[in-house]
């Protein structure tokens, strides 16, 4: 059930406002140092002007993890401007995540004043006051044949998505199609835990979606939240946080069944490239007769031969001519791939929907009342396997 994911190329990046930033830290540490730096340590663990000093004596030297250690003792002793320094340069060396951890940590333990983290810094950590929706839904004129629940982590996800949306509406295509989304919901980010290397795929905490897919109105999930590559498995769309209008309509067909044009890895050729097994964009030799009965076509499509199932020694085909959206996801979409979109969302019923994986969750940790309400939420959205399992 797995999609090829489609790399990425989201850099991690020092943008250089870190450098002003520090200015007047880097100023200060300039000045000769005392001569006893034990007597000093020692002042620093009670005077934050000391452990403010101390912090832009290592920052200068590039002792970043040391300086780090020093504005966060300057902030414990309820130095404001040290704390927005200790945030800055951790999100410089570990992260946003991390950081958001480490300031949860602090807030809960009573170390840090919730009132000293302006609002805006929470937002762009992902620590929520509440989950008041802040970006709401959109109800296609087409209908909803599928619903998608967006889910977001930290304002850049939020931000990110607000321009989705807004780009999905003004899209000639994605606009026509029955395809409606929930207002967004955010989640706090140590909660998902959403990964940031750019290099591999976006794995977030799932499970703890578990309420609001057990609540919600919907067959799949839209994550936008982390760093990395994005994918589609089990329901679940998953992007990073700067993605753009291209890659999500990609993902998105991977929802619709849509198999990647380019050499797949050999785990997920295993996997998708199996004769019998009909995509709406590519076929094997052996399933073109079936490829043009499942499509109801009066005669057989054009083929192209594309890498798809290399990794299996096997030879797919594309049907249609040109490089497209599946082989280059910055490419067009074509109008008989458009059509075929519409073709699947005319059957939802046969695509997997996210509480047949949160099912498969339950099972695995063997709460067995959570597994019943799952599946049979998705033998209510028609999922023939869910039924299945329900039986008898």
């Amino acid at each position: 059930m797995s999609m090829k994911s489609l790399e990425l190329i989201t850099p991690y990046y020092l943008k250089s406002r870190f450098t002003g930033f520090f200015a007047f830290l880097l100023l200060s540490a300039c000045q000769p140092q005392a001569p006893d730096q034990s007597e000093l340590m020692k002042q620093g663990r009670h005077e934050p002007a000391i452990a403010m000093q101390l912090a832009a004596e290592r920052l200068a030297r590039g002792e970043y993890d040391a300086a780090l250690e020093w504005f966060r003792q300057a902030a414990s002793l309820g130095n404001v401007a040290a704390l927005e320094h200790a945030l800055q340069l951790q999100q410089r060396q570990q992260g946003k995540l991390a950081t958001a951890v480490w300031l949860q940590q602090q807030i809960n333990a009573g170390t840090v004043d919730v009132g000293a983290v302006k609002p805006e810094q929470r937002s762009e950590l992902g620590l929520w006051p509440d989950n008041t929706p802040v970006v709401s839904g959109l109800t296609s004129a087409a209908g909803c044949a599928l619903s998608l629940q967006p889910v977001v982590t930290q304002q850049a996800g939020v931000n990110t998505w607000q321009q989705l949306l807004q780009l999905w509406q003004q899209d000639r295509q994605l606009a026509q199609l029955p395809v409606c989304f929930l207002p967004l919901h955010r989640v706090d980010s140590p909660t998902l835990a959403c990964s940031e290397d750019s290099s591999t795929l976006l794995q977030c905490n799932y499970p703890v979606l578990d309420a609001l897919v057990a609540e919600g109105s919907f067959s799949q999930l839209v994550v936008i939240a982390g760093r990395g590559k994005a994918s589609y498995n089990n329901g679940i769309l998953q992007l990073p946080d700067n993605a753009d209008i291209a890659l999500l309509r990609h993902e998105f067909m991977h929802i619709l069944g849509f198999i990647d044009e380019y050499a797949l890895a050999h785990a997920t050729a295993a996997e998708v490239c199996r004769p019998g097994k009909i995509h709406p964009n590519l076929v094997l030799v052996t399933d073109v007769e079936a490829y043009v009965q499942r499509w109801n076509l009066t005669k057989t499509p054009a083929l192209t031969a594309v890498d798809t199932c290399q990794a299996v020694n096997m030879q797919a085909y594309r049907v249609i001519a040109e490089d497209n959206v599946m082989r280059f996801y910055e490419l067009p979409l074509p109008d008989h791939y458009f059509q075929l979109m519409q073709h699947m969302l005319h059957q939802p019923e046969e695509l997997m929907p996210v509480q047949y994986y949160f099912a498969y969750l339950a099972r695995q940790r063997q709460d067995w009342q959570k597994w019943q309400q799952f599946m049979q939420q998705a033998s209510m959205l028609g999922y023939a396997e869910a039924a299945q399992a329900l039986a008898p």
